[in-house]
């Protein structure tokens, strides 16, 4: 996993710190590698390409969260812990269109570790916000009981 999951025990402000510097390590070491190749005149598109990489998007997340003008915590944190997940399965299962039960019970339990609410996680685990492969769409209160039961 690129990306670490928060655990039970773990703070979230030790998490959040954590996260921080392995994606501060993955930007500096991309940008030597970047910086040392790059031309007089870039293509557009490829700079685009380099703008857009999981480690700025989660930075800036945690920078959301983090923020005191932040009005939804809950919300940013949740965010935060789809952003993490999407990046973590992004190789793998970005066009999947395959239901993944364990896709869906790693972000469950992901977000329950992030100290969310069964039932916030079940209105954010059916949203368009998560990945298809790991969405679930059912009643509300299936949903509840599903998470319920998947929770370590």
């Amino acid at each position: 996993m690129k990306y670490p999951f928060k655990t039970k025990e773990e703070k979230i402000e030790k998490y959040l710190f954590e996260l921080k510097e392995v994606c501060i390590i993955e930007h500096e070491d991309n940008w030597f590698k970047e910086k040392s190749h790059t031309k007089l005149y870039p293509n557009l598109d490829e700079a685009k390409s380099k703008v857009a990489k999981p480690y700025y998007w989660i930075l800036n997340a945690i920078d959301n969260y983090e923020n005191d003008d932040c009005e939804d915590k809950e919300l940013a944190l949740a965010e935060l812990a789809i952003l993490v997940f999407k990046s973590n399965y992004y190789s793998q299962k970005l066009t999947s269109e395959k239901e993944n039960i364990e896709a869906k019970k790693d972000l469950v339990n992901f977000m329950s570790n992030c100290d969310l609410s069964i039932e916030f996680i079940a209105g954010q685990i059916a949203s368009k916000d998560v990945p298809k492969y790991a969405r679930i769409e059912m009643d509300s209160k299936d949903v509840v009981k599903l998470i319920s039961s998947w929770i370590n």
